[in-house]
């Protein structure tokens, strides 16, 4: 009798410990789901068709040419592995077969993913929290995930249809997965790893690194990484090259390409200067908005590996993949990168400093509230609190006010409606246009030559020149020149600083066509003008 008893006070104990665990999870993730609902309710309601950014408007324009049956790579020139854009196709079907507006179809997912980040980034945090108690480390999961939707670089670039947070996505799961640590943890996180490379290949480094530690520190079952990810990696990258015969090109070479030429630089300037220069200019903006958070991460990081004792020992992969996806802004050393590359980097400024938060924070319990009258320290320490949540979010609300205003897009929708439905009208079905991508996706009309990748064209047509060949930037821009001459594009909205420097096009132009308006349209980056056939 008092066995059974025993086994009964036994079973009601785990019982109390397994509702324990529940709600001390329960709790923080009703939060989570109820600030990600608010999150989603914000931005969906100020969807409309303003035009974001040219990456955006670019990779919608080719998802939709492929879904039309155009070949990427051989069609269409695209600076990335296939996977973001084979998703977009996908999208773009899923989108005509069910009457979904496409713009709003590709809208959706992008929320969707940038959501499903901060979920990911919140179990980062709590993978993360050493030295925490185990009954806070729900808490700082939730304060990672909301922490992350507030970084305002994030929140501006995941408005659009980017390859980044597809990425972020996979090498997120490649971190979780290494710090779970199986045999077969690490076969999911060489297939993650795998992914994140052929969704954009600013992911090669991370992948590369999660390698050399794995076969520096853990030999024995570092093949369980490796494997996966090269065959992966190198199958697909074989398939698209015996397919297209142009993933190389696309992929490689032109990205190699899209480093600044010494020819190609104001005079006086280097490589070398003209990178340090930029990631100097683009380093300052990140500071600007996000640089309250990334001392709190790193004011996190420190408190992390402050107790060496007490840590794990992936702890040292854990901090090192931190530190390096914070420095993913060297990136912008390439052309056409710009600031927006630091979202690589937030979800680990936002775990880092969820922690950092974690261990300031001034307690509640304990405060006996009577005895404020006769020491206000307790009270005190929740001011000082509040003033440094003041200084590291204003800027951040202010860029983020000013992104929902549209005053951080490339143009506001009303503007953008009135180029879209002059191409509307000028332009038929079947017709063709020269003009940025996002104009031509809106109305859906095709690009002579599907010339959407501007700077991509620009940089390989003068790169071309400068080293006297004749290869696919000059014949795609004499066969332009030739439709111009032919006055068979409809109507071209020329962008002043790119296709518009450009002799064969600007010359064609000038002979065949005429302004239909007298001042160009600036937008937050272009200068553009508006042409007819003439009559």
């Amino acid at each position: 009798m008092n066995g059974a008893t025993e086994s009964q006070h036994i079973e009601q104990a785990q019982l109390e410990v397994e509702g324990g665990e529940r709600a001390r999870f329960a709790y923080p993730t009703l939060v989570l789901a109820i600030v990600s609902l608010l999150y989603a309710a914000l931005v969906a309601s100020h969807w409309d068709t303003g035009y974001i950014d040219f990456g955006d408007g670019n990779y919608m324009y080719l998802s939709w040419r492929m879904s039309e049956g155009a070949v990427l790579y051989k069609d269409l020139l695209a600076p990335q592995p296939p996977m973001h854009l084979l998703v977009g196709t996908a999208l773009a079907k899923c989108a005509r077969a069910l009457g979904v507006p496409m713009l709003y179809g590709f809208r959706i997912f992008s929320l969707t993913v940038h959501l499903l980040t901060a979920w990911l980034v919140a179990a980062a945090a709590r993978r993360c929290a050493w030295g925490i108690s185990p009954s806070m480390k729900p808490w700082v999961g939730v304060g990672a995930g909301i922490i992350y939707l507030a970084l305002p670089i994030g929140f501006w670039w995941s408005l659009g249809y980017q390859s980044e947070h597809q990425e972020i996505v996979w090498l997120l799961l490649t971190f979780l997965l290494i710090l779970q640590g199986g045999k077969t943890a690490l076969v999911g996180a060489g297939l993650c790893a795998g992914f994140a490379t052929l969704t954009n290949m600013t992911a090669a480094p991370y992948a590369l690194f999660a390698a050399g530690y794995l076969l520096v520190r853990r030999k024995r079952v570092a093949w369980f990484y490796v494997v996966p990810f090269v065959v992966l990696v190198l199958g697909v990258v074989g398939v698209m090259e015996w397919r297209t015969g142009a993933y190389l090109e696309n992929v490689i070479f032109n990205q190699v390409g899209s480093f600044p030429r010494r020819e190609l630089l104001p005079p006086g300037e280097n490589v070398f200067t003209y990178a340090l220069g930029k990631i100097q200019r683009e380093g300052m903006d990140v500071l600007r908005l996000e640089g309250g958070f990334i001392l709190l991460a790193l004011v996190g990081l420190g408190l992390a590996l402050r107790t060496k004792q007490s840590l794990p020992p992936i702890a040292e992969f854990a901090v090192w993949w931190a530190i390096f996806s914070m420095c993913s802004i060297v990136y912008v050393s390439k052309g056409g990168t710009m600031d927006y590359i630091f979202c690589l980097g937030e979800p680990y400024v936002a775990a880092f400093a969820a922690m950092a938060v974690a261990h300031v924070i001034p307690p509640v319990q304990g405060i006996k509230w009577r005895e404020l009258f006769l020491d206000t320290t307790p009270l005190s320490r929740w001011v000082l609190f509040l003033g440094l949540g003041l200084v590291t979010l204003a800027a951040p609300i202010g860029f983020i006010r000013a992104t929902l205003a549209q005053r951080s897009y490339e143009l506001d929708a009303h503007t953008t409606e009135q180029v879209v439905n002059q191409i509307r009208r000028r332009v038929p079905e079947d017709g063709l246009v020269l003009s940025p991508p996002y104009y031509a996706f809106l109305p859906q009309r095709r690009i002579a030559e599907d010339y959407s990748e501007i700077f991509l064209w620009s940089l390989k047509y003068h790169n071309e020149k400068l080293d006297g060949i004749r290869g696919r930037g000059v014949e795609t821009v004499e066969r332009i020149a030739r439709l111009l001459n032919e006055k068979k594009i409809a109507f071209v909205v020329l962008d002043l600083d790119q296709t518009g420097r450009i002799p064969e096009i600007r010359e064609a132009l000038d002979r065949n066509y005429i302004p239909v308006r007298q001042d160009e349209l600036r937008t937050l980056n272009t200068r553009l003008m508006f042409y007819e056939p003439k009559r």
